[in-house]
């Protein structure tokens, strides 16, 4: 199967990114080469594969990317999305039923298993997997067979590569009896984890070039192919907590925007990207920005308390109103100045400030001595 085509054009892009021409894969950045290399070498090997990474950083293109690297690249390549199956029917999905299994199952339907044959078998979001199907899954890496729903009669051989893809931590999911520790141990074989997009910023003008001119391709070769040097540049500016699928859709609005603005436009300018970026909550500066800098705060304060595993205090959660009044009479020049930018005028008036102050300050550096520990 030839999945690769001609590079687009990529303005603005780093030098340190390169096209590979390969739809699956088509920008390699410095710190994705690394990776690309050792999974090259894996793409030859019948063992797991375990795709680790955040959710949006490519994990089912990098597994067809395998596969075709393989020398079961002539056989099909099938995904299964558990994120997209209800838990009670995802041993069928995987294996398969005969008509009268279930409820439902008025004729015969093969499982992603024997769809893919002796091809490749990607199963993502595999921490998704009910307790009851992981141990279907766990015998079918050790045993390499499998049983068809309603099917009494015999076991059934897997010849299919298995390649698996997460989100989370698999460890800690099997420290929470989430995610079985046989299973674990069966999938964590070879294992390769993908950066976010905010760690490869030198794809992101080459993805994003490649992502504009897929988008003029589905539209018969209507509007603009590529991005001007300043609107990559706005994108490198930007986060990415969604990865390449934030960055997709971010394309794709500018791509709209430019169309609409004017059809006949060899470039996405930066001003398309601009507002299109409004419309992203962690961007630019502003209300959505403030709120994805919070929400951040706490994923990483969550973060820790797992990590320690010992509980915080509900009430030292009021540490962020010590935190941000400490910060805004540093900059202001006093506690009284940082009350009034509050409007808490009514409390300068009880002269209770102070000591509201000090008590703030108890919260902060009660957290700062728990984080310390």
């Amino acid at each position: 199967m030839d999945r690769t085509r001609s590079a687009p054009t990529r303005s603005g892009s780093s030098d340190k990114a390169v096209t590979s021409g390969h739809l699956d894969l088509p920008v390699v950045g410095e710190g994705m080469r690394p990776i690309v290399t050792r999974l090259a070498t894996y793409a030859t090997l019948p063992e797991t594969l375990l795709l680790a990474g955040p959710t949006g950083t490519g994990k089912s293109s990098i597994a067809r990317w395998v596969h075709e690297r393989s020398t079961r690249a002539e056989a099909p390549f099938v995904t299964v999305d558990l994120l997209s199956v209800p838990r009670d029917m995802q041993i069928a999905e995987l294996f398969g039923w005969r008509r009268g299994a279930f409820t439902g199952a008025v004729r015969d339907q093969d499982g992603g298993v024997t769809r893919a044959g002796a091809g490749t078998l990607f199963i993502d979001e595999i921490d998704k997997l009910s307790l009851a199907c992981q141990a279907g899954l766990l015998r079918l890496l050790e045993d390499r067979s499998f049983r068809v729903l309603g099917d009494d009669r015999q076991d059934r051989r897997c010849a299919a590569r298995i390649i698996v893809g997460t989100n989370v931590d698999l460890e800690r999911a099997v420290a929470q009896g989430e995610f079985r520790e046989d299973l674990y141990y069966r999938v964590h074989v070879l294992v390769v984890e993908l950066p976010g997009l905010d760690a490869r910023r030198d794809e992101i003008p080459g993805w994003a070039n490649f992502m504009a001119a897929r988008r003029c391709d589905e539209a018969g070769g209507r509007g603009s192919r590529a991005l001007s040097r300043q609107a990559c540049e706005l994108l490198c500016a930007a986060e990415w907590p969604g990865n390449l699928r934030q960055l997709d859709n971010v394309v794709r609005r500018a791509w709209a925007l430019c169309l609409a603005e004017a059809p006949e436009a060899a470039r996405i300018e930066d001003g398309h990207v601009a507002l299109a970026l409004t419309h992203e909550s962690h961007h630019g500066h502003g209300g959505g920005a403030v709120l994805g800098e919070l929400e951040r705060a706490a994923d990483a304060l969550i973060e820790e308390l797992l990590t320690r595993g010992s509980p915080l205090e509900l009430g030292d959660l009021d540490v962020f109103r010590g935190i941000v009044l400490e910060r805004a009479a540093a900059r202001l020049g006093g506690m009284r100045e940082a009350f009034e930018l509050f409007d808490a005028q009514s409390t300068i008036d009880r002269r209770n400030h102070a000591r509201a102050f000090k008590r703030a300050q108890a919260r902060v550096c009660g957290l700062r001595s728990w984080l310390a520990e």
